[in-house]
């Protein structure tokens, strides 16, 4: 007698959704194990072990900016075009765009700290050679918004944001 086929589950809307966070999660983790593998010269263990994450999901999201040793330790090529989501200030206020590549991430992340900088301690010039320089996205290009005193409108209007350079789409 054959057997009844049923259809396939399907998925709960907060099922998928919670999943889907737990994947951006995931991902950024990832990058992170990937950065810190680059700045402080970590092994891949290492680094996943500090960030809370497995070298298996590490892998998975970001496998294709490690090399493989012969030694069988993965260390991070210098730069990759992997998507990251990242936090962006724009004069209107703070956006979240999707950048490709590892040295662009590094730039917006340079940016802001600088942004952090001036708001901490008043002092422009670390935001003066992101001056005129932009960031481009897709098809849209970013400028740096460098000028001290829309800096300060938005971080009065509450724009500003250093907790994570990352965004995580909801």
């Amino acid at each position: 007698m054959a057997r009844k086929k049923h259809p396939p589950r399907r998925r709960r809307g907060n099922e998928s959704r919670r999943s889907g966070r737990r994947s951006e999660k995931a991902k950024k983790a990832a990058l992170n194990v990937l950065s810190l593998m680059r700045t402080r010269g970590l092994s891949r263990a290492r680094a996943a072990i500090e960030l809370h994450t497995t070298p298996k999901t590490v892998m998975r999201y970001v496998g294709v900016a490690l090399r493989r040793e012969e030694s069988g330790k993965y260390r991070a090529l210098p730069s990759d075009r992997l998507p990251r989501f990242l936090r962006f200030l724009t004069p209107a206020g703070q956006v979240h765009i999707t950048v490709r590549g590892s040295r662009t991430a590094t730039k917006i992340s340079e940016y802001m700290a600088a942004v952090d900088h001036y708001l901490r301690t008043g002092d422009t010039a670390g935001l003066s050679r992101f001056t005129g320089k932009y960031v481009r996205a897709g098809k849209l290009t970013y400028p740096f918004v460098t000028d001290p005193r829309a800096l300060d409108r938005l971080a009065n209007a509450g724009e500003v944001a250093f907790e994570d350079l990352y965004a995580i789409s909801t």
